[in-house]
């Protein structure tokens, strides 16, 4: 396994996101949420592929709590590097005691769940329509007092759209993000965001990188927002025909070897999916011709394929 340093964590190139292990989820996923006793052998699995690094949020089902009794084995010096998130309601935005308190508390409630004294990595999870300018008035000192209180040791944001990031750039302690990023939604090549945060130092997360499990689906079974991806996805199956790689190797090591970015989170529901993800990190870099096809076809797809929140049957 590949790591990355930052801040005194030793971080895995991968990320086992626990999303899939807390609550059915995944547009491509028809087995479901995994058993507990599946989830921990998807786990086991991860570990013993030198994935340290787990990514988790109280609005994962019970995602949280199954990592409390799996981290529970480990030793202070073996347990896994957690990323979890925190959410400030709309209508605390503008009252920063109000949302001080919120944060808190989640984060309390987060360290109790998770069984663990400190959060290595802790994010706030925006919302889709929360202004990032009135969020970024009161989340900077918001991870100060985290840090000061002992709560978190890094703090950052998981944005929704990739231009935030621009604004985010602008704060010291805003020091780790989680970004949407995939073959499909490439707006963070194409603006040099990715180049300015690996100049920046930031640890940088990229999730989303199959678009949900999008690009598994058969483009014909596609209905409602998603009829627009149909050609897309053709042309995506064609590229990897040409490329000689699954649609899935294509699109993992497409954002593997982007400049900026330091972890791929990815989700599993079992053992094999790990094995995969472990696997494509060995994978050879793209033909340069490849990369280009990649960023010339995909440029300029509409937003409503690009965010799943957005998704409409």
């Amino acid at each position: 396994m590949q790591y990355v340093s930052f801040n005194g964590m030793k971080v895995s190139r991968l990320t086992l996101g626990t999303v899939q292990l807390g609550m059915d989820y995944g547009i491509s996923n028809n087995s479901g949420q995994p058993s507990g006793e599946e989830s921990f052998g998807i786990l086991k699995m991860a570990m013993a592929a030198g994935i340290n690094t787990l990514d988790t949020s109280p609005h994962y089902g019970n995602a949280e709590q199954l990592l409390g009794t799996w981290c529970a084995g480990f030793g202070a010096t073996s347990s896994p590097q957690i990323v979890t998130k925190f959410r400030i309601s709309d209508h605390h935005l503008g009252n920063v005691k109000a949302a001080r308190e919120e944060v808190i508390a989640s984060v309390r409630a987060s360290l109790a769940m998770l069984k663990i004294p400190q959060i290595p990595c802790c994010l706030f999870h925006k919302g889709k329509d929360q202004p990032v300018e009135q969020v970024l008035r009161i989340l900077p000192s918001i991870l100060t007092e985290l840090q000061e209180l002992g709560l978190i040791d890094t703090g950052g944001i998981s944005v929704y759209y990739p231009q935030e990031v621009n604004q985010v750039l602008a704060y010291d302690n805003i020091t780790a993000l989680q970004v949407p990023v995939n073959i499909f939604d490439q707006r963070l090549v194409h603006n040099g965001m990715f180049k300015q945060l690996a100049a920046a130092g930031r640890l940088v997360f990229a999730r989303s990188i199959f678009l949900q499990g999008l690009f598994f689906m058969d483009p014909d079974s596609l209905s409602g927002t998603l009829t627009g991806a149909r050609p897309y996805l053709r042309l995506l199956q064609e590229l990897a025909v040409k490329a000689n790689r699954s649609v899935a190797a294509l699109a993992f090591t497409y954002i593997r070897d982007m400049p900026g970015v330091s972890s791929l989170v990815f989700g599993a529901v079992n053992s094999r999916q790990v094995q995969q993800n472990v696997d494509w990190l060995k994978e050879a870099a793209l033909p340069i011709e490849i990369t280009e096809s990649i960023e010339n076809i995909f440029r300029d797809i509409q937003e409503d394929i690009l965010t799943p929140g957005v998704w409409l049957p």
